[in-house]
């Protein structure tokens, strides 16, 4: 059985609509070939080392043009989820955030957080996660699949259920997520 068979009906999802659009350009067929770099070459973005070590921003110099800056030193899962995040705005927003409300930023950082995870982890690719009678699938096997964190895992699968999903489980009866109990 696969993922896709216990994904709840969904609404149309613009956000979702134009990571994808990114990901068609490409081509890639499995979650470790999607690569943020080849990404923001192909849309002459560059990603730069940030002067300051704990910094992390992008600096749009045109229509989906622009600069990343990411602190060095950070590991790859870390970079990768960074650079996706920046890619979003700069790929989505046109408006910079010095010059914007605080509840637009906030709506620009949460739009940027889900293109990023649906960049990382599209709906095509997490539907063909296989789910075995004796075997959860639970999150950091999900995380080593698609080379994320953990935490990213939870943020996308918050986008799918209504609640916190700790594994992805089937039973002769039917299929669906699981939530541990807090002790």
């Amino acid at each position: 059985m696969k993922f896709a068979d216990i994904l709840p009906q969904r609404s149309y999802n613009m956000t979702e609509e134009r990571a994808n659009h990114v990901l068609s350009k490409f081509g890639y067929k499995y979650p470790d070939q999607i690569d943020i770099e080849e990404i923001c070459a192909y849309y002459k973005i560059k990603i730069k080392p940030s002067p300051q070590p704990d910094l992390t921003y992008s600096v749009c110099t045109g229509f989906r043009r622009g600069f990343i800056f990411i602190p060095a030193g950070v590991d790859y899962v870390n970079f990768k989820q960074l650079a996706g995040e920046e890619f979003g705005h700069l790929y989505l927003h046109t408006i910079s955030q010095l010059q914007t409300t605080k509840s637009l930023m906030a709506w620009q950082e949460r739009q940027a957080k889900n293109f990023s995870a649906y960049l990382y982890m599209p709906m095509p690719m997490l539907k063909e996660v296989v789910i075995s009678y004796d075997q959860p699938v639970d999150i950091s096997m999900l995380a080593d699949e698609f080379l994320v964190s953990e935490e990213f895992v939870y943020y996308r699968l918050s986008l799918i259920f209504p609640e916190k999903a700790d594994a992805l489980a089937r039973s002769k009866g039917g299929f669906g997520y699981i939530k541990w109990l807090e002790t």
